[in-house]
């Protein structure tokens, strides 16, 4: 879910997925009136939680222009802030390459999208995934002049709970350049810059 509400394009969902509903392994559930295709109005601890986590993370991309650009980023500076509207780095807070890219044993990305040239209040947005079984320590890059990161949300099993996803304000401070950031297996971190 952090992933779709923070990828380019219009987020693609099915009614039940804001609380973990599932169609019990059934691919083709059209043509079934049954338990495995009704939703379920009851809902657990996890549910509830997710279903929190899934409203944040909307509310979160509506609050963000930067994360719905009307055209595809472009790795240029247009503002002459010396950061690029986007730029993917790897783990070790490199730029990430062709060569990263292609290599299949690499399992974990990054990127910043500068908040500035799309008016966000944000200056900068920071997203790590992590889609190795371990925890990957990512180096963080540049926020901008006089910025710092601070945590909208780290998916990581810690952070799980009706709250996972900060209020607007109260982002807790993770730290600037060359910071280093533990992201569990499977986890996806969203920082911005202020």
């Amino acid at each position: 879910m952090a992933l779709m509400m923070l990828s380019a394009g219009v987020p693609m969902m099915v009614g039940g997925d804001e609380a973990l509903r599932s169609l019990n392994c059934n691919n083709n559930p059209y043509n079934l009136d049954a338990t495995a295709n009704w939703q379920g109005w009851t809902r657990t601890t996890d549910q509830n939680n997710f279903q929190a986590f899934t409203k944040a993370m909307i509310a979160f991309r509506k609050a963000h222009p930067a994360l719905r650009a009307a055209n595809f980023y472009s790795s240029a500076d247009n503002n002459g802030n010396v950061m690029e509207q986007l730029r993917w780095f790897k783990p070790d807070g490199g730029v990430a390459d062709a060569t990263y890219f292609n290599n299949a044993d690499n399992h974990a990305i990054a990127w910043r999208i500068d908040g500035t040239e799309f008016g966000d209040t944000a200056s900068a947005i920071y997203v790590a995934h992590n889609a190795w079984s371990a925890q990957v320590n990512f180096t963080l890059p540049w926020p901008g002049s006089g910025k710092n990161w601070y945590r909208v949300t780290d998916t990581c099993p810690w952070a799980e709970g009706a709250a996972q996803v900060a209020t607007p304000g109260s982002e807790a401070l993770v730290g600037g350049e060359y910071t280093n950031y533990g992201l569990c297996g499977r986890g996806t971190l969203v920082l911005i810059a202020k």
